[in-house]
């Protein structure tokens, strides 16, 4: 089957129902053209794509975060579907990062967000009915409220996306913001379950962005910055009195 461009942006987008994504993504695993037509339209997978061809052969195996099976979105998520569906598929569950231990949630999240670009975020549907069905399904996944009037009055942030990730089988939700320069900021809550322990505010630069992350009751939170740099001290007032819980 053939599929135009307006089809193929739709489903980068996320803006397709469930069964025609999985025939894009069927049809990708067959026909390396239309792979290379979505590298060509995605200006995030063609990141992606260079990065893996980077990957040493002895890097260590990672488990990277998967599609939640709900949901069929744009994002880091799709680079899986993407990328790693033909020029990467052999080391899709390996990364570039060299280390010997098994990587955490927040790291596996810097990871994924230090490929954003401002071109990765200037054209998303920011729409309050796109919002709407994103944030909805978030809530559900997370089993809570994000808050979303707290989050869309952040000072200086303009919020573009929320989509739901999965790490190790738990809910991982992430908020893609825009700075006043176009600059991609972050804040990623996962579901860990009760008995987890509180934590907190930890300050971090995590593949090179500036982090801080804290734990309360069952979730995990952090708050990603644009480079090594970046203040969070305004944003993370508000959203440690926001999310204590």
């Amino acid at each position: 089957m053939k599929y135009s461009d307006k089809t193929l942006l739709a489903y980068l987008e996320g803006s397709l129902d469930a069964t025609e994504a999985q025939a894009i993504e069927d049809a990708v695993a067959e026909d390396p053209t239309l792979e290379a037509r979505l590298m060509v339209l995605d200006s995030i997978a063609a990141m992606v794509q260079q990065s893996f061809e980077r990957v040493p052969a002895d890097t260590p195996r990672v488990d990277l975060p998967v599609r939640s099976p709900v949901q069929h979105t744009g994002g880091p998520l799709r680079l899986l579907a993407v990328a790693a569906s033909v020029a990467v598929i052999a080391v899709s569950t390996t990364y570039w990062i060299m280390r010997p231990t098994d990587l955490g949630w927040a790291e596996q999240a810097a990871i994924y967000q230090s490929l954003y670009a401002p071109e990765s975020i200037a054209t998303l549907d920011n729409s309050p009915e796109a919002l709407d069905a994103q944030f909805s399904l978030a809530e559900a996944q997370l089993g809570r409220s994000l808050k979303r009037d707290v989050l869309q009055s952040l000072p200086g942030l303009d919020l573009k996306r929320a989509q739901v990730l999965s790490f190790k089988g738990k809910p991982l939700v992430q908020i893609v913001f825009a700075d006043a320069q176009g600059q991609p900021f972050a804040f990623c809550v996962i579901r860990q379950g009760e008995g987890t322990p509180a934590r907190d505010v930890n300050l971090a630069v995590l593949n090179g962005l500036a982090t801080a992350t804290w734990a309360r009751d069952g979730y995990g939170y952090m708050l990603l910055g644009s480079d090594p740099q970046t203040a969070l001290d305004g944003e993370l007032e508000i959203l440690t009195g926001a999310f204590t819980g």
